[in-house]
Protein backbone atom coordinates (compact mmCIF):
# COMPACT_ATOMS: atom_id res chain seq x y z
CA UNK A 1 0.00 0.00 0.00
CA UNK A 2 2.72 2.40 0.52
CA UNK A 3 4.21 2.18 -2.66
CA UNK A 4 0.73 2.88 -4.10
CA UNK A 5 0.81 5.96 -2.15
CA UNK A 6 3.34 8.03 -4.05
CA UNK A 7 1.68 7.08 -7.41
CA UNK A 8 -1.59 8.25 -6.29
CA UNK A 9 -0.50 11.49 -4.85
CA UNK A 10 1.39 12.37 -8.31
CA UNK A 11 -1.70 11.55 -10.27
CA UNK A 12 -3.94 13.69 -7.83
CA UNK A 13 -1.01 16.93 -8.43
CA UNK A 14 -1.26 16.14 -12.10
CA UNK A 15 -5.08 16.25 -12.35
CA UNK A 16 -5.17 18.82 -10.07
CA UNK A 17 -2.94 21.07 -11.71
CA UNK A 18 -4.89 20.56 -14.99
CA UNK A 19 -8.57 21.24 -13.42
CA UNK A 20 -7.06 24.60 -12.40
CA UNK A 21 -5.63 25.77 -15.79
CA UNK A 22 -7.79 28.93 -17.22
CA UNK A 23 -10.18 28.70 -19.82
CA UNK A 24 -8.80 29.22 -23.52
CA UNK A 25 -11.18 32.00 -24.26
CA UNK A 26 -10.80 35.92 -25.36
CA UNK A 27 -11.37 39.30 -23.04
CA UNK A 28 -15.03 40.28 -22.65
CA UNK A 29 -16.41 43.43 -23.91
CA UNK A 30 -17.59 45.70 -21.52
CA UNK A 31 -20.25 47.94 -22.61
CA UNK A 32 -22.13 50.74 -21.25
CA UNK A 33 -24.58 52.91 -22.30
CA UNK A 34 -25.73 56.17 -20.02
CA UNK A 35 -23.25 54.10 -17.57
CA UNK A 36 -25.84 50.87 -18.15
CA UNK A 37 -23.64 47.66 -18.33
CA UNK A 38 -25.03 46.34 -21.93
CA UNK A 39 -24.37 42.84 -22.54
CA UNK A 40 -23.25 41.43 -25.81
CA UNK A 41 -23.01 37.84 -27.11
CA UNK A 42 -19.87 36.13 -27.88
CA UNK A 43 -19.22 35.30 -31.42
CA UNK A 44 -16.77 33.26 -33.24
CA UNK A 45 -13.29 33.37 -31.64
CA UNK A 46 -9.84 32.17 -31.57
CA UNK A 47 -7.52 31.80 -28.78
CA UNK A 48 -4.06 30.44 -28.33
CA UNK A 49 -4.76 27.27 -30.02
CA UNK A 50 -8.61 27.21 -29.12
CA UNK A 51 -10.76 27.88 -32.02
CA UNK A 52 -15.19 28.20 -31.19
CA UNK A 53 -17.41 28.77 -34.55
CA UNK A 54 -20.65 30.83 -32.97
CA UNK A 55 -24.00 29.86 -33.66
CA UNK A 56 -25.29 32.56 -35.63
CA UNK A 57 -25.09 32.91 -39.17
CA UNK A 58 -24.49 36.55 -39.48
CA UNK A 59 -23.39 39.68 -36.89
CA UNK A 60 -27.14 40.78 -37.41
CA UNK A 61 -28.59 37.49 -36.15
CA UNK A 62 -26.38 37.35 -33.68
CA UNK A 63 -27.16 41.06 -31.99
CA UNK A 64 -30.93 40.33 -32.41
CA UNK A 65 -30.56 37.21 -29.85
CA UNK A 66 -30.71 39.95 -26.85
CA UNK A 67 -33.13 42.56 -26.31
CA UNK A 68 -32.05 45.70 -27.88
CA UNK A 69 -31.17 48.40 -25.47
CA UNK A 70 -33.64 51.73 -25.84
CA UNK A 71 -31.92 54.69 -26.57
CA UNK A 72 -32.13 58.74 -28.12
CA UNK A 73 -31.08 59.65 -30.77
CA UNK A 74 -26.93 60.44 -30.47
CA UNK A 75 -26.49 58.68 -27.60
CA UNK A 76 -22.82 57.36 -26.91
CA UNK A 77 -21.87 53.88 -26.24
CA UNK A 78 -18.60 52.80 -24.58
CA UNK A 79 -16.56 49.77 -24.59
CA UNK A 80 -13.82 48.12 -22.87
CA UNK A 81 -12.11 45.09 -23.03
CA UNK A 82 -10.30 43.99 -19.75
CA UNK A 83 -7.24 43.61 -21.66
CA UNK A 84 -7.24 46.19 -24.53
CA UNK A 85 -6.77 44.67 -27.75
CA UNK A 86 -4.82 45.67 -30.55
CA UNK A 87 -7.20 45.96 -32.78
CA UNK A 88 -10.59 47.08 -32.78
CA UNK A 89 -13.11 47.73 -35.49
CA UNK A 90 -17.16 48.05 -34.75
CA UNK A 91 -19.45 47.83 -37.64
CA UNK A 92 -22.91 48.95 -37.77
CA UNK A 93 -25.74 46.60 -39.11
CA UNK A 94 -29.09 48.09 -40.12
CA UNK A 95 -30.17 44.64 -41.77
CA UNK A 96 -28.58 41.03 -42.76
CA UNK A 97 -27.23 42.80 -45.21
CA UNK A 98 -26.20 46.32 -44.48
CA UNK A 99 -23.34 47.40 -42.58
CA UNK A 100 -20.99 50.29 -42.34
CA UNK A 101 -17.75 50.68 -40.59
CA UNK A 102 -18.75 52.99 -37.02
CA UNK A 103 -16.01 55.49 -36.13
CA UNK A 104 -14.63 55.47 -32.24
CA UNK A 105 -12.72 58.24 -30.82
CA UNK A 106 -11.40 57.57 -26.93
CA UNK A 107 -13.05 54.25 -26.98
CA UNK A 108 -16.75 55.38 -28.01
CA UNK A 109 -19.38 56.08 -30.56
CA UNK A 110 -22.42 57.63 -31.06
CA UNK A 111 -25.53 55.68 -32.59
CA UNK A 112 -27.42 57.59 -34.70
CA UNK A 113 -30.12 60.45 -35.07
CA UNK A 114 -32.53 58.47 -36.75
CA UNK A 115 -34.80 55.80 -35.38
CA UNK A 116 -34.20 52.74 -36.05
CA UNK A 117 -32.60 48.92 -34.87
CA UNK A 118 -29.09 48.80 -35.13
CA UNK A 119 -26.63 46.00 -34.51
CA UNK A 120 -23.25 46.79 -33.52
CA UNK A 121 -20.54 44.18 -34.24
CA UNK A 122 -17.31 44.63 -32.55
CA UNK A 123 -14.44 42.78 -34.01
CA UNK A 124 -11.05 42.37 -31.55
CA UNK A 125 -8.04 40.92 -32.04
CA UNK A 126 -5.27 40.44 -29.49
CA UNK A 127 -1.34 38.77 -30.00
CA UNK A 128 -3.42 35.59 -28.11
CA UNK A 129 -5.84 35.53 -30.86
CA UNK A 130 -9.45 37.71 -32.44
CA UNK A 131 -13.09 37.39 -31.47
CA UNK A 132 -16.29 38.94 -32.76
CA UNK A 133 -18.91 40.39 -30.31
CA UNK A 134 -22.61 41.80 -30.98
CA UNK A 135 -25.30 44.02 -29.40
CA UNK A 136 -27.77 45.74 -30.36
CA UNK A 137 -29.46 49.26 -29.74
CA UNK A 138 -33.23 50.54 -30.92
CA UNK A 139 -32.85 54.04 -31.43
CA UNK A 140 -35.89 56.37 -29.94
CA UNK A 141 -37.38 59.75 -29.78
Amino acid sequence: MMRKAPILLCTALFLGGCLEQPLKKPPQAEITIEGRRVSAVQGSYCWEEVCADAKYSSAFEAGTEIRPVEVSPGTRVKIRFPEEPDHLTVAQWTDEHSSSEVKMKDHAFAVPDKEGLYVYELSARWKEGDASFAFSVEVKE
